[in-house]
């Protein structure tokens, strides 16, 4: 693949990332029915049930991952993106990117624990978890800004754009 082909690819997928982040958020990635209620969650409204219920460290836990990382990630991309060619902050963009090829990693954990949460979930009359369209988007936004940071390789943020070249 060539340079430019991995620049025109990585920004497909953000663009891709920043359409899909509003669905992501705002349609339900999870129904739990407990008796005699049935809940249909949001990412930020399972951050409120975990609120209200008491687990304070584990919704800050789950608003840090599920909603600022996802967003960060999509500005910190942007941000590669709007100084490609650039020979400003090229150490900081390194780290930046560095930063987004860990974080890449641990992206899926909040898909995974909804898998999890549904297998275990199944409870018969007591309670049970289904997962929801959102989670279909929100798989799809992390997805996004995974393969956009992995294609964004390195060695971009040192190119010399054409008018530095001369």
């Amino acid at each position: 693949m060539t340079d430019r082909t991995r620049i025109a690819v990585s920004r497909a997928l953000l663009a891709s990332a920043v359409i899909l982040y509003l669905p992501a958020n705002a349609i339900p990635v999870m129904t739990i029915s407990l008796p005699g209620q049935v809940d249909d969650l949001t990412v930020l409204g399972g951050v409120e049930e975990l609120y209200t219920s008491g687990l304070v460290p584990v919704a800050g836990i789950v608003f840090l991952a599920s909603i600022l990382v996802p967003f960060l990630k999509i500005l910190a991309l942007a941000w590669l993106h709007a100084l490609q060619g650039s020979d400003r902050q090229r150490r900081a963009r390194l780290i930046i990117h560095g930063f987004l090829a860990k974080v890449g990693t641990w992206a899926m954990i909040d898909i995974f624990l909804l898998s999890v949460l549904t297998a275990v979930g199944q409870l018969g009359v007591l309670a049970s978890v289904q997962p929801r369209e959102g989670a279909f988007f929100f798989c799809a936004l992390i997805l996004s800004t995974y393969f956009s940071a992995e294609v964004y390789k390195p060695h971009l943020i040192w190119q010399e754009s054409p008018a530095e070249a001369r």
